[in-house]
């Protein structure tokens, strides 16, 4: 999923599109809750606040929890019932007929807290089938698995890299925030930790955490948008990686859509050029074009457009 944007900070306040903030459940009147980390590695730094509309203490207990049921009338309502019967909140959820006229499916992350743990959930509804129980005659399976939302929330990015060392510079901010008018505004203590309220940044949701990632970027940086046609076979995009590197263009974000298997696609890339070989010879796409050609007749840059920040 293509869940990130690049924006800037102005005033301390950052705006969230809803195309970021909806599936993350940080929409307005949202109260969300904060960490911030700084990154260190072969001397350069960098800091990271992630929001998330639940806090530390929320993941304790907290499990994604999918239901197949019927394509039937009264088939969500049956599955509802079983986890209101145990006490267990749904938080955010998402169902759709995935075989219409047959079966749909219904994802949700639930609060486990008043009831028990995720095992002994699917204890309860498989014996609840086993007995043949007429609440359940529309539901067919129930699948649990224990959130580890936490650990990303509470311990960074690069938990598993030993070459970066992370340092919580807040694990928490204890006063909650409100998303208002779209906006996010950063508590004092990060904008003390930053030494500025103005800054280019890099939004990456994260809708498995269910948190939104708010990185810092360069106050030099100068983005372009490169969207590239390839061929789609083993070693293509090595190519293009190759040959933006070789301008020591440093790429930020990208993806890659298949539109013929094995013949052709497309890979979208937000690079940034402030360190360019080609800097001071004007516009980058003049540079890269015919080196992206060189590499073969399937091989086109077909845009390059600089982002505003």
């Amino acid at each position: 999923m293509k869940l990130w944007d690049f924006g800037r900070m102005e005033g301390g306040k950052i705006k969230i599109i809803k195309k970021i903030g909806e599936p993350l459940g940080l929409v307005d009147g949202s109260e969300v809750f904060s960490s911030m980390f700084q990154y260190e590695a072969n001397g350069k730094s960098s800091f990271e606040v992630v929001i998330s509309p639940f806090g530390p203490e929320n993941y304790r207990e907290i499990a994604y929890v999918t239901f197949q049921v019927r394509d039937e009338p009264g088939a969500l309502a049956q599955a509802a019932q079983f986890m209101k019967a145990r006490n267990i909140d749904i938080l955010n959820s998402e169902t759709v007929s995935s075989i219409p006229n047959v079966a749909m499916i219904w994802e949700m992350l639930v609060d486990l807290s008043f009831y028990g743990d995720s095992s002994g959930l699917k204890k309860d509804f498989e014996e609840a089938k086993a007995k043949g129980d007429p609440g359940l005659s529309m539901v067919d399976c129930l699948c649990v698995e224990t959130s580890d939302l936490a650990t990303r929330y509470t311990r960074g990015a690069a938990v598993e890299n030993a070459k970066i060392k992370t340092k919580a510079l807040r694990k928490t901010e204890k006063k909650a925030s409100i998303i208002k008018d779209g906006v996010f505004e950063m508590p004092q203590a990060y904008l003390n930790f930053l030494g500025k309220t103005s800054a280019p940044l890099l939004i990456v949701g994260e809708p498995d955490a269910w948190i939104l990632s708010i990185s810092f970027l360069n106050d030099d940086s100068r983005l372009v948008r490169l969207s590239i046609d390839l061929p789609d076979r083993p070693g293509a995009l090595f190519e293009i990686m190759k040959a933006i590197g070789d301008e020591s263009v440093n790429i930020l974000a990208g993806y890659t859509n298949v539109l013929v298997y094995y013949e052709r696609m497309t890979c979208e890339l937000i690079i940034d050029t402030r360190g360019a070989v080609a800097r001071g010879k004007g516009d980058i796409a003049d540079t890269l074009r015919p080196k992206i050609a060189a590499l073969g007749p399937a091989f086109k840059l077909v845009e390059s457009s600089p982002i505003k920040l």
